[in-house]
Parts: C-alpha cells; structure tokens; sequence
C-alpha cells in the first residue's frame, strides 16, 4: 500500500473516530435537532470571529503587559469569584476549565511573577486561599480596563450576532427573557 494511501486511511479513520465522538458526547435530543439555515451559520461564524478578535486583543495586550494571557486570567479570576466560592486551586480550576494539576501549575507562574500569593484560610488553617498582590493589582487593573474598552467597541456586534441567532432559530423572545430573570432584570411591557 502506498504512503498516500495509508495517510488518507488514517486520517479518515481520525475524522471517523473524532466524528464518533463527537456524537457519543452529544445529547440525542441535539443529534435529532433541525439543521441550520445560512442566516443561522452566519450569525454562529460572526460571533466565533467577534469573540476570537476579543480574545486576540486581550492576548496582545497582557503580552504588552509583561504577563501571559493565562495569567491575567488567573488574576481576573480571583478578583471577579462569586463571594460564595473561596479563591482556592479547585474554584479557579473551575473558572478557567482546568484540570487541578494544570492549574497548580499556573499559579505557580503567578506566584513566582508576583501577581499573586497563597495564605492559609483564617477558616480552615488546611485549605490555601489565593489573593492578588499588591504588585498584581495594577496589572489586573489596566488589562480589566482594557477589557472592558474593547468589550464597549465589540460588544454590539458580539450581542447582535447572539439576537441574530436566536431569532433566527426562533427562541429570541424565550431565551432573552430568561437571561434577563437570571440576571435580576424586568421584563419592559408595550412597545
């Protein structure tokens, strides 16, 4: 059998097993789902792109910075926690979608670049809780800034781009109200 033939085997049997999994991670319900219109593969391309544009500048920026992408997230994770969740390894690994030994990892790096700093919990001397140094702080402050300027200029789009798809799929008017419930909005009456 030829080289060729055996790479075009193999990676038809990756996209084979990639698409096998792919469908055994899906729920069944989503598997019979309707297929998408253009207008609805148009507004799903624009919202990837706006997002990733959003992330490319957040990257550049921390990069400018002195620090990694990864590590401002870190920070900003620290400081934006839910006031329920304590600042520890296993609440960040959540956030940022972690595994535990990745994230130790990381926090090590900030750690050791002095964004941040471990204390033992007043509550439970066991558990470690995380903090952002004093060192950090202005670093978290002017990339936050930053987020929030290019979140002013991309948001629009990014926001139209979600309403295109829901109007499109017809869930607009259900799926923005219940948005608004869970963040403690009111829905308006009349026109």
């Amino acid at each position: 059998m030829s080289q060729y033939k055996k790479s075009i085997g193999k990676e038809h049997k990756e996209s084979t097993d990639k698409s096998t999994l792919l469908e055994s991670k899906t729920p069944a319900a989503s598997r019979q789902a309707k297929p998408l219109q253009k207008a609805e593969y148009l507004a799903l391309a624009e919202f990837r792109y706006q997002v990733r544009r959003y992330l490319r500048h957040m990257e550049e920026t921390c990069r400018e910075t002195g620090i990694s992408p990864q590590q401002y997230q870190v920070i900003l994770a620290i400081k934006g926690l839910p006031m329920a969740q304590q600042p520890n390894i296993g609440s960040l690994a959540e956030r940022m979608q972690l595994n535990h030994n990745s994230m130790v990892e990381l926090v090590d790096r900030c750690e050791q670049h002095g964004l941040i700093r471990r204390t033992r919990s007043g509550a439970d001397r066991r558990q470690v809780e995380l903090e952002v140094t004093a060192e950090g702080d202005p670093i978290l402050r002017r990339l936050a800034s930053a987020a929030r300027q290019e979140l002013q200029n991309r948001g629009p789009i990014l926001v139209e781009s979600v309403m295109q798809m829901l109007r499109d799929s017809g869930t607009a008017v259900k799926g923005s109200r219940k948005a608004r419930e869970r963040a403690g909005g009111k829905e308006k009456s009349g026109p």
